[in-house]
């Protein structure tokens, strides 16, 4: 494993380089291990190298003595729902996220239908580098069922949660252009618009095998700058808008119905604008998350809560604190009464509840959401120096707010920094947010000057 990644988020790495069905069937093995005896539930992303690294996973999970249920292709939220739903033991999910084409991985999710906590997946993953194995013999190895309803039974989570079970009577009319990436999201996008009663336009739908050996036909994060093709569809169909997914389809960006992408960040804001007037609670987001969430959540009487970065943090302060929604800036979403997890159909719902309930066009609605200049970058230095320099960022920013709960964020009049270390880098990440009147790039530049000693 010494080429791939391993860590909170799963195991990723390059096929035939690291990645190896060998390697995936031992992981797999020692995760059945971990959770034990039972039914595990496996779901992939569209990968050409999908097929072989599900059944190395369900071979390893069997070895072990479990029941595999292949839901097969199908967006990774819809597998932890499909835990949740069924009580299963636990689940992976084959997919690579937002990685390139060449990539592969593992995602591992408990009983609960979440990923593993930190704590959790600390001690899977020592179990894994230590390589001991405990193996079925022939009388209780496991078997392999296959389970087809998944995605349907997801779609129907959402439109018979009470949040969304009148937008079917309002959507009649309205037209959506879906970019899935060809990915596990293709097939769910399409029927949870056509079961909200609106009409999908597909664009990068399709996934089959031979078409994907040629690759992902767009870069796959869901960002503006890679949504040429779907705002040239809105356009060219006076589409109402357009929805973009990554490969993996837990997280969404939209486009206007002028053509014009809205961006990562603005996934979150639309699901406040739809959400909270009509469920009141908090909100918990990450420290690199726009602050628009606070400047929607403020006019509407909501709290917002802020976490470290990263899915699961996001989630455990959800469940401390009982938050009616969370996400993170990447376009991910989390509504708890449909799915614990980042969940690209709920945030692509709450936009056709928006249109459907609000007498108003997309870039209306993005009118309702305060914009801000954001900036990222990364700096090259460890964990270590990074941790040795940090008194000359709290200098530089000396009349700042500090907040250190990860890394170090820095808020000020117009503006906020957030500096953290990579977990699986030696280079530390800079994301910087204002307000307009300062720059943005200004704000990351001195950041890194004071790390460089400069």
């Amino acid at each position: 494993m010494q080429d791939c990644v391993f860590g909170i988020s799963g195991l990723r790495g390059v096929v035939g380089n690291g990645f190896t069905a060998e390697v995936v069937t031992k992981v797999a093995a020692v995760f059945g291990n971990f959770i034990g005896p039972g039914i595990i539930a496996v779901g992939r992303d569209t990968r050409p190298s999908g097929v072989a690294f599900l059944s190395a996973t369900a071979a390893g999970l069997m070895s072990a003595g479990c029941v595999v249920e292949d839901l097969g292709i199908c967006p990774t939220p819809t597998v932890l729902h499909h835990v949740r739903l069924k009580g299963r033991d636990g689940a992976v999910v084959v997919t690579a996220s937002h990685n390139p084409k060449a990539w592969n991985g593992m995602k591992f999710v408990g009983p609960d239908g979440l990923f593993l906590s930190p704590v959790e997946f600390e001690r899977f993953r020592n179990s894994a580098e230590r390589g001991k194995v405990s193996r079925a013999d022939w009388r209780s190895i496991g078997e392999l069922r296959r389970y087809q309803g998944a995605v349907d039974d997801h779609i129907s989570a959402i439109t018979e949660n009470e949040l969304f079970s009148d937008v079917r009577n309002r959507t009649s009319g309205i037209r959506v252009g879906v970019d899935a990436v060809n990915g596990a999201a293709s097939e769910a996008a399409i029927g949870l618009i056509r079961k909200m009663g609106a009409e999908p336009v597909e664009l990068n739908c399709r996934t089959d095998r031979a078409l994907l050996l040629n690759g992902f036909p767009r870069a796959t994060e869901p960002r503006a700058c890679n949504l040429t093709d779907l705002s040239n569809l809105v356009r060219t169909e006076k589409l109402d808008f357009g929805v973009a997914f990554d490969p993996d389809g837990d997280r969404t960006s939209f486009v206007d119905e002028t053509g014009e992408p809205l961006g990562e960040e603005k996934s979150i804001c639309l699901a406040c604008l739809y959400v909270l007037p009509r469920r009141k609670g908090s909100v918990v987001v990450n420290l690199s998350t726009t602050r628009a969430v606070e400047d929607i959540c403020s006019r509407l009487s909501v709290k917002v809560e802020r976490s470290a970065v990263g899915e699961a943090s996001v989630v455990s302060r959800m469940k401390e604190i009982g938050a009616v929604l969370g996400g993170e800036g990447n376009g991910g979403v989390i509504l708890p009464e449909v799915n614990f997890t980042r969940d690209g159909l709920v945030a692509l719902g709450c936009v056709l509840g928006l249109l459907g309930s609000r007498n108003i066009g997309l870039s209306g609605l993005r009118k309702e959401i305060p914009e801000y200049r954001m900036v990222k970058s990364v700096l090259d230095l460890s964990r270590p120096e990074f941790d040795a320099r940090r008194k000359r960022l709290l200098e530089e920013f000396s009349n700042a707010r500090v907040d250190n709960q990860d890394g170090v964020k820095l808020e000020g009049v117009g503006y906020w920094v957030h500096v953290r270390p990579s977990n699986t880098e030696p280079v530390v990440r800079l994301i910087a947010e204002t307000d307009g009147k300062i720059r943005a790039e200004d704000i990351v530049e001195r950041a890194k000057g004071a790390l460089k000693g400069m």
